[in-house]
């Protein structure tokens, strides 16, 4: 049977003190190391989430920000173009104009070379009228 003496107290003595002791100087600084290393990875885990976040709507602001400046480049560009077409527009008609009133000189000038002419035709042509007929009467 079994007998308990007393080496069964000092055994269970010395496993408390060492369990005391071991507590103290092992078990509670490693606890303790373990407990902030995982309190350090939540708060590198809650900074990469709010980076994350952060870097997110750095995204979506970036993205808005493109999206409002391709709208405002396409209205620029429209505004150009529908201006653009006015000057076309007026540069034509003005051109237009400016041939037009030259057209209608340069008829002038050639209506006035035409009576000019046909005024002097008539004057050669009775000055040769005379002299044709001085020859054959003389």
């Amino acid at each position: 049977m079994l007998q308990i003496d007393a080496t069964a107290f000092i055994v269970f003595f010395i496993v408390w003190i060492l369990f005391f002791v071991l507590s103290r100087v092992f078990w509670k600084p490693m606890i303790k190391v373990i407990r902030d290393r995982n309190a350090q990875i939540d708060g590198d885990g809650e900074a990469s989430r709010k980076t994350r976040i952060a870097y997110e709507q750095g995204l979506q602001e970036i993205d808005q920000t493109l999206k409002s400046a391709r709208l405002a480049a396409e209205k620029t560009r429209e505004t150009l173009e529908v201006e653009a077409l006015k000057e076309k527009s007026r540069l034509l008609t003005e051109a237009s104009t400016m041939a037009t009133g030259e057209i209608e000189k340069a008829r002038a000038a050639l209506q006035e070379e035409i009576s000019r002419l046909k005024q002097e035709l008539e004057t050669e042509t009775g000055r040769l009228a005379d002299q044709i007929e001085k020859r054959l009467l003389n």
